[in-house]
């Protein structure tokens, strides 16, 4: 009985660990933009980011109701 509850405790940890693992790599989150540390301030990035665009380039503000950043880092109305 001891070995079962100590199999169940692990398997229970385990997936407590990977569902934290998962939200990490932000696979629950819906928006169109992660966010980017940046020293003092935060940029916010489109997740289709072109790659020949800075992250400095994006703002660092988040979009407001009715805007979205565009792949090189413009803020635009929608």
């Amino acid at each position: 009985m001891n070995s079962r509850l100590r199999q169940i405790v692990f398997v229970i940890l385990g997936l407590i660990v990977a569902v934290a693992l998962v939200d990490s790599l932000g696979v629950f989150d819906d928006k169109p933009y992660f966010e980017v540390p940046h020293g003092s301030h935060t940029h916010y990035v489109a997740k289709d980011r072109d790659p020949n665009v800075s992250v400095s380039q994006f703002p660092t503000r988040p979009p407001g109701p009715g805007e979205r950043i565009t792949p090189t880092g413009q803020m635009v109305r929608e």
